[in-house]
């Protein structure tokens, strides 16, 4: 296991500039959004090395050969691998023997907090506070302890007085503007971040800065102020290759869940966003093709959806092509290309039934038809017709694999052809009313819908 040290990459003999510039460096290498726990490593190695006092404490430990040295080693393993109980027997033990040893008590009490014991975690961060006032690690330990605890208030006093101590940590404004999201103050959860891009410089916090806005703002259903902080991630990813592909993937995603929403205009905005950012990312390109389609087609969508003489099986297979794959319940473009082509074979081996269905589409709803206008084309010539049933019914094997994922096994048995793989299902497209995230939650919890079923 690793010492502090060498999780900044320092010596023994490192300065507190050559530490805190490690910490720099490191955070900006593992950045928390995508690696979480080596962010909480490198946070925790800076917290006590950059302070004189810990630092010192943990030099004496480590460089001891000695049992109090395999003692607090054995017990960051077992916290490590979650074995929190066994941690807390030997740092109890070691704290009775040594009850002045900070590094002992820093330690115990994060493994309190992990055991969800918050009530000692608290415990025994106050007792460093009073013994180290001007410590801002003690301090953020101390706010964390109380957010985790849901004692609002006493952890936004607690913040606020770590980044007196320490502004450019922001992990503390982050930690401050949850306090306030958990009190549902959302203007000063906002405020708190504002202020923060002002003194935070780094490209890579500035990032997280704007992340954290707009989830705030979604949080809150604040759809409309999501794209002031959405427009500076993209200007800065477009001026810097360092962050470029994530924040086009973030993008991506978002617009992704705006579409669940149904916040088709926003959800809009945010991919051409991540265009400009990539504008050739193969993702990108389809979640905006998607949208784009959605909002040219859905009003006649659901007209010709609730017209009685087009047959549902042609219903099914214009949605394929006009709804996006999260309407659908597909995972992904091929479960969408499977189930084109046994929605396709079911219209060809039922051709004469729905011939005049298809004529009707053609003539009603010129744009549907179209859409799938070369097969619909072959299907009246009985030579490309008998053709196509032999090359679809020799081609249904391939999509058996995707078939069985959709359907119970003893169905996937009782045709060889792939036929009874597939039962046209009605597309759904929604039309009750949508749960807000700040709703009371369907399931009678109690709870807030984002805080239960909604999380």
């Amino acid at each position: 296991m690793k010492d502090y040290y060498e999780i900044l990459e320092l010596t023994a003999l490192s300065s507190k500039e050559d530490i805190k510039r490690a910490y720099f460096k490191s955070v900006r290498k593992y950045p928390p959004d995508r690696f979480e726990v080596e962010f909480m490593n490198i946070r925790k190695a800076y917290e006590i090395l950059s302070n004189e006092k810990t630092r010192k404490q943990y030099d004496s430990i480590n460089n001891l050969d000695s049992d109090v040295k395999e003692n607090y080693s054995l017990a960051r393993t077992y916290m490590e691998e979650e074995e929190l109980n066994k941690a807390i027997k030997i740092l109890e033990k070691m704290q009775k023997e040594d009850s002045k040893s900070l590094i002992v008590k820093v330690l115990l009490a994060e493994v309190y907090l992990k055991n969800s014991n918050s009530g000692k975690a608290l415990t025994v961060y106050e007792e460093l506070t009073l013994e180290e006032p001007e410590n801002s690690a003690f301090a953020g330990y101390l706010a964390n302890a109380y957010l985790n605890r849901g004692w609002h208030k006493k952890a936004i006093l607690a913040y606020n007085k770590a980044i007196e101590l320490d502004s450019d940590n922001i992990s503390l404004w982050l930690g401050l503007s949850e306090a306030y999201v958990e009190s549902n103050e959302y203007l000063n959860a906002r405020d708190v971040l504002e202020k923060a891009l002002e003194v935070v410089t780094d490209i890579k916090d500035n990032t997280i800065i704007y992340l954290e806005l707009v989830t705030i703002d979604m949080n809150f259903e604040m759809f409309s102020s999501i794209h002031k902080p959405i427009d500076k991630l993209a200007e800065l990813a477009i001026n810097s290759d360092e962050i470029k592909v994530d924040i086009t993937s973030t993008l991506s995603d978002l617009a992704s869940y705006l579409m669940q929403m149904e916040r088709m205009e926003d959800a809009k905005k945010v991919i051409e966003k991540a265009a400009k950012i990539l504008p050739k990312d193969e993702v990108v390109l389809h979640i905006k093709i998607e949208i784009e389609n959605y909002m040219r087609y859905i009003d006649d969508f659901r007209k010709m959806k609730e017209d009685k003489k087009i047959k549902q099986e042609i219903v099914d297979l214009i949605a394929f092509n006009v709804l996006p794959n999260n309407e659908l319940g597909m995972h992904d473009e091929e479960e969408k290309e499977a189930m084109t082509h046994f929605q396709e074979y079911i219209i060809l081996d039922n051709y004469d039934n729905d011939k005049t269905a298809i004529k009707k589409l053609e003539k009603d709803y010129p744009d549907f038809y179209a859409l799938k206008a070369e097969f619909f084309s072959k299907l009246t010539n009985n030579i490309e017709r008998k053709k196509l049933q032999v090359e679809y019914k020799q081609q249904s094997g391939k999509y058996k694999h995707i078939a069985d994922r959709f359907f119970d096994e003893d169905h996937s048995e009782a045709n060889e052809d792939g036929l009874n793989y597939y039962q046209p299902q009605e597309p759904t497209v929604r039309e009750e009313s949508k749960i807000g995230r700040n709703d009371p939650c369907p399931c009678g919890s109690g709870k807030k819908y984002k805080k239960c079923c909604g999380k």
